[in-house]
């Protein structure tokens, strides 16, 4: 199913929130962007991207071994749009999709990505992303005819902008997992 798709991690931002390196908090022993990574790995797509900014010689340290394609974006302190802009400009063009991820998406697991991913294959035209309570969004799958507006994107918006230009092409997945993720001191204790 992944034989045609990229994969992307970002994986840039400063954590501000949190007062450390989310990307390197141990999560099952290991940081969390190389768990994250080593799982969309397992999955065998056609690349691996990940975007690394605030942090990136320790960020790209953990990722040492695996083979995943690091993408640096210096502009990381403007926002999540630009490092999903700097990745969707990465992939490779035999890639037909692109599932994006979250690093401090924890709870998501092989299982949900490949629920993503099939619930895409049935509609390779729309976006499928993630659905949790009243809420849509990461891990997103998008469609290749995407990645032009991906590639613009800048600012603090994350994929939203492009999310919103296309809602009526959405496969909505049910994915409880989706909700939690690691933005403060409390959401690090309750991991």
């Amino acid at each position: 199913m992944f034989d045609s798709l990229g994969t992307l991690l970002v994986a840039a931002g400063g954590s501000s929130r949190l007062g450390q390196p989310k990307q390197l908090v141990e999560y099952d022993g290991e940081p969390l962007v190389r768990r994250q990574a080593r799982m969309l790995l397992a999955l065998d797509p056609v690349c691996v991207t990940v975007v690394t900014g605030a942090g990136a010689p320790e960020v790209d340290a953990a990722l040492e071994g695996l083979n995943v394609d690091i993408v640096p974006n210096p502009d990381w302190s403007l926002g999540m749009g630009g490092s999903i802009a700097r990745g969707a400009a990465a992939m490779p063009e035999r890639v037909r999709g692109m599932l994006l991820l979250l690093v401090d998406q924890y709870r998501i697991g092989r299982d949900d990505l490949q629920a993503i991913a099939a619930a895409w294959s049935d509609d390779p035209a729309a976006v499928a992303l993630a659905g949790w309570d009243d809420q849509r969004g990461p891990p997103t799958l998008f469609p290749r005819a995407l990645f032009g507006a991906l590639a613009r994107l800048g600012g603090d918006s994350g994929a939203r902008p492009v999310l919103r230009k296309f809602r009526g092409r959405q496969i909505v997945v049910p994915t409880p997992n989706a909700a939690f993720d690691l933005d403060t001191p409390e959401d690090l204790q309750r991991m």
